[in-house]
């Protein structure tokens, strides 16, 4: 038996007034789980597949900012979604 966490499904939000965070959180959320555990939403978010905590994963990624600049992390238990853009096989091999 394991004390391990499960991995869980992170919503990462990021926005500047300023520049474009994508690559910035992509870069730091490859280092922090597999590639297949990362699926970009657009140029603000990303979804992550991690075992690490929501703080863990904040605080991970807010040494890429400064202080005008936002992060937030969710974690979440139920999401739906809708439209072919969005994949949904992956979103459903990591819910419920």
């Amino acid at each position: 038996m394991t004390d391990d966490p499960a991995p869980t499904l992170k919503l990462v939000l990021a926005w500047s007034p300023r520049r474009n965070l994508c690559n910035i959180v992509a870069d730091r959320l490859a280092a922090l789980a597999a590639a297949d555990d990362i699926r970009p939403l657009g140029d603000d978010a990303h979804v992550v597949y991690t075992a690490l905590s929501a703080d863990e994963v904040r605080d991970a990624l807010r040494d890429g900012l400064t202080a005008d600049e936002g992060l937030l992390v969710a974690e979440f238990e139920a999401w739906s979604g809708y439209g072919q853009s969005l994949d949904a096989t992956w979103l459903l091999a990591r819910g419920h």
